[in-house]
Parts: C-alpha cells; structure tokens; sequence
C-alpha cells in the first residue's frame, strides 16, 4: 500500500508540475502580446538559449541566442508592433524527477497585414520552486499577408477590458 501512495503522490507531482509549465508558458504568451519585455525575460532561465527559425517570418533566416541579454533585444523590438499569439495542440512531458520538463505546441501569429504560424518547441527547468524556459525554439512554417489597403481592426490595447489586464491565470499549487 505504501508503494502505491508512493507512486500516486509522484504522479501527482508530474501533473502539478505539467500545469505549472503550461501557466507558465501561457504567462509567455500573454506578456509577449502585452509588450511587457522585462515580464518575458523573467520567464528566461538567465542561461536560457532561444532559437528562431525562419525569422522573421518568410525571411528564411535562423538566428540563435544565449542568454537573457541575448534575448532581450528580440522582445524589445516587438514593442509598439500589436500582435496576438495563439497556440494550439499544447503537449507536456515532466521528466520523472519533476526537475525539467519539454513543451510543443502549434503557433498561429496576427500582425497587422500579416498571418503566420508554426511550432513552439521548449525545454523547463525547475529552480527554487519556480519553472523557466532553459531552451525555445521559434519556428515559422507559413504564412499569409494581405494587402496594406485592408484596414487592419488590431488598434485595442492587448487586454483592453479584461480582468486581469491582459494578464493570464496563474496556476498554484
């Protein structure tokens, strides 16, 4: 019987920690869409390695980065740029010892006049209780435009009447 419970409280801890992983990763999502750069940086492990892949988006261009100083530029210049980020089909394994987890889900990205999408791949690490992308990788597989004499109807701030301001649900346990 005490090997069960073993068991289950280990299974248990995988599940609480997937869940941590997907608010986090959401916590991403929401602070990139809201122009909070320094918010993004802090989902960072300092060391963290971001890559893009064909960026940006149609350029075919793969860059690399290390380090939150690295990546801070990237998020910086998406200032003043409203787009919305979406993500679909989101898949989390916690490795066994609930210490690191691997993420992939499918992105789709509106910019004004632009329609892209592709894949989120990324790497968590647990540190002092807290979770952190060790490692994120970018990549845009397709995309749209559209003509630049179609209005564009993105002009509301990202979480514009919201409850949280833009801001998601963060999972405690």
């Amino acid at each position: 019987m005490s090997n069960e419970i073993s068991e289950l409280k280990a299974r248990l801890a995988r599940l609480e920690a997937k869940e941590a992983c997907v608010s986090r990763f959401n916590e991403y999502l929401y602070s990139v869409d809201g122009e909070r750069p320094d918010e993004v940086l802090k989902i960072f492990a300092p060391d963290a390695e971001l890559e893009l892949m064909n960026f940006p988006p149609g350029a075919g261009q793969n860059m690399k980065f290390h380090g939150r100083a690295e990546i801070e530029p990237i998020y910086a210049s998406m200032v003043g740029i409203i787009h919305r980020h979406h993500t679909a089909n989101v898949s989390v394994n916690v490795n066994r010892d609930c210490a690191s987890a691997d993420l992939s889900a499918y992105l789709f990205t509106v910019v004004k006049h632009l329609l892209t999408g592709g894949m989120y791949e990324a790497k968590f690490k647990q540190t002092g209780g807290e979770w952190f992308i060790s490692y994120m990788r970018i990549t845009s597989t397709w995309g749209w435009t559209t003509p630049d004499d179609v209005p564009a109807f993105l002009d509301e701030a990202f979480g514009a009447g919201t409850m949280r301001e833009g801001r998601p649900v963060k999972y405690e346990y």
